[in-house]
C-alpha cells in the first residue's frame, strides 16, 4: 500500500533526495571515495598487525574488532546513501508520471 503524500511533503522529499544526489556529481566526489577507501585499508591493515601481532598474554580484545567493523560499516554507507538517494527518486518521480533528467527509458 503506497502512501500518499502532501504536497509539501513530496516536495521537501524530491529536494531532500536531489541534494543527496547531487553530493555523487560533484567534481570533489571520486577524491571523498579515494579517501574513504584509504582509511578502510589503513584500519585493515592496523587491525591485522595488532591481530598478528598480539601476545598471547594479551589478545585483541574483541570490542576493538566489532567497534572497527562498524566504524567502516558506516564510510562504507555514507558512500551509500547518494547512489540510493538518487535510485528512491527516480522511483519516486517514475511513480508521479515524471520521467528523470538522464535517465533513458529501456
Amino acid at each position: 500500500m503506497r502512501r500518499r503524500l502532501t504536497p509539501e511533503a513530496r516536495e521537501q522529499l524530491t529536494r531532500r533526495q536531489a541534494a543527496l544526489t547531487g553530493l555523487s556529481k560533484h567534481p570533489s566526489w571520486p577524491d571523498f571515495e579515494a579517501e574513504i577507501a584509504l582509511k578502510e585499508e589503513r584500519i585493515q591493515k592496523a587491525v591485522l598487525a595488532r591481530t598478528l601481532g598480539a601476545a598471547p598474554a594479551d589478545p585483541v580484545n574483541d570490542l576493538d574488532i566489532v567497534y572497527w567493523r562498524g566504524f567502516i560499516q558506516g564510510m562504507r554507507y555514507l558512500l551509500a546513501v547518494p547512489t540510493g538517494a538518487e535510485n528512491k527518486l527516480e522511483q519516486f518521480l517514475r511513480s508521479q508520471g515524471i520521467q528523470p533528467e538522464g535517465v533513458s527509458v529501456e
